[in-house]
């Protein structure tokens, strides 16, 4: 048919052939609020559904020229530079190491390694969405500020994990150059120490984040720091305690994710600088994480506080849980294996009356009816451990038979990361049991 109506316009076909290599949830810069985010994390950092999308983005690039050219202008899109000391060959690093000019001799200054990458990734023209780079040296460190002056333009995701002599150059190269990083929603930064005012200077320089994670080094706890950042929806700090914050200086007000440290001695005191930041910013919370716990009260108010919170991930062993009320929405439960917790009460205690039950059986006991438990371990196998003495394995797999009791009589749903229930895989094993007596009993017949 000749009619030029039939002819679709270049912008839409565009939007085909974008939605064609698109890569679900690996490039997303924000997550959806309804479900189990514990079980949907994973989406994100899954690299076959990248892959699938780059064979699409190949077998387009195979079509005319100007379908090659589209292909090519969308290359590179997910780049880890994670060095190993062995030869890695695979897809995934050759075209990091195009994408990031990885051309030069290692002997190379940082001010010398410029000069010669730099060249390469014009030439490669390399846009990434998302990438993840380690810094573990003076080339490391030249690879990131080249590509901070020349590859980040559409950033969107950015992973810097480094050793911790490089963290002041790092944060000073990434703030001072914020206005070429204009894309950027989502920051994890591990093991940099920080010094002055971080949040501050975060806040300037990339106030449309969405996510942020600050994980490892140090932190000043500095008073006169703030935060500002309208847009996040999901705030991730890993230090030991939000002592000598100032989180009442805060605003963040899409916030829907945090994950904050309570310690012992957080405990029952409601003027602690980490019940301020829930009591000041959990009115939207859906996803609470509580690390760098020990022995911890919630306080009752925190339903109060978190009013829409549905998910809590933290050590149940260790945090217990105020009693829950009959019209809050919390439903997902995730527990963090603590081996060194649980197998001490359990010992100690002997789990043998209700009274002396360890926190992650009480905790189980003031959840709701129809929620659901899941333990953070892959196989049921981890909750006890390998080498394991096996009284004490003994021991902990009883008590689990207990905590899956208590799970059936108020219909919540144990169930690890594999989203196999403790039902299952106690089933599982009197199968592979059954199947291994089958085979000795044929065997003593034959040998009869």
């Amino acid at each position: 048919m000749s009619d030029s109506r039939s002819i679709l316009p270049g912008e839409i076909w565009y939007q085909i052939l974008l939605c064609a290599i698109d890569a679900p949830w690996v490039l997303d810069t924000t997550v959806p609020a309804e479900g189990c985010f514990w079980h949907q994390q994973d989406k994100y950092h899954n690299e076959a559904t990248y892959n699938l999308a780059e064979i699409y983005r190949r077998n387009i690039r195979l079509v005319c020229r100007a379908w090659r050219d589209f292909a090519d202008e969308h290359r590179f899109r997910w780049i880890t530079w994670d060095p190993k000391p062995i030869e890695d060959t695979s897809r995934r690093t050759r075209d990091a190491e195009e994408a990031l000019g990885v051309h030069a001799p290692p002997c190379l200054s940082p001010g010398g390694w410029a000069v010669a990458a730099s060249r390469s990734m014009r030439r490669t023209a390399a846009r990434p969405l998302r990438i993840l780079i380690s810094v573990k040296n003076n080339r490391d460190l030249g690879i990131l500020r080249d590509a901070v002056y020349f590859s980040f333009g559409k950033l969107t995701t950015l992973f810097i994990n480094c050793r911790a002599n490089y963290g002041t150059p790092i944060f000073d190269l990434l703030i001072q150059n914020s206005p070429l990083l204009p894309c950027v929603r989502c920051l994890m930064l591990k093991h940099l120490d920080f010094t002055g005012t971080p949040l501050a200077y975060i806040s300037t320089a990339f106030p449309k984040l969405t996510g942020m994670t600050l994980e490892g080094g140090t932190f000043p706890h500095n008073p006169e720091d703030y935060l500002i950042l309208p847009q996040a929806e999901s705030l991730y700090f890993d230090f030991e305690t939000m002592d000598g914050m100032t989180c009442s200086n805060w605003r963040v007000p899409s916030l829907l994710r945090l994950s904050v440290p309570i310690l012992w001695n957080d405990n029952g005191q409601e003027d602690a600088e980490v019940f301020t930041c829930l009591r000041l910013h959990g009115s939207n919370l859906r996803f609470l994480h509580v690390n760098y716990a020990e022995n911890v009260k919630l306080p009752a108010s925190i339903w109060k506080w978190c009013p829409k919170v549905t998910e809590i991930v933290t050590s149940f062993s260790v945090v217990s849980l105020p009693p829950i009320p009959s019209d809050h929405p919390v439903q997902y439960f995730v527990h963090i294996i603590n081996h060194d917790a649980p197998s001490h009460e359990l010992m100690a205690s002997g789990w043998t009356s209700h009274k002396e039950a360890p926190k992650l059986l009480g905790n189980v006991e003031r959840m709701p009816k129809g929620a659901l438990l899941v333990v953070g371990v892959q196989t049921w196998g981890a909750c006890w451990g390998g080498e394991m003495h096996l009284l004490r394995r003994a021991t902990i797999q009883a008590f689990w038979s207990l905590i899956n009791e208590t799970c059936v009589t108020k219909d919540i749903r144990l169930e690890n990361e594999s989203k196999q229930t403790y039902q299952e895989y106690l089933q599982e094993k009197t199968q592979n049991l059954n199947f291994s007596m089958g085979g000795l009993s044929l065997e003593a017949r034959s040998s009869a």
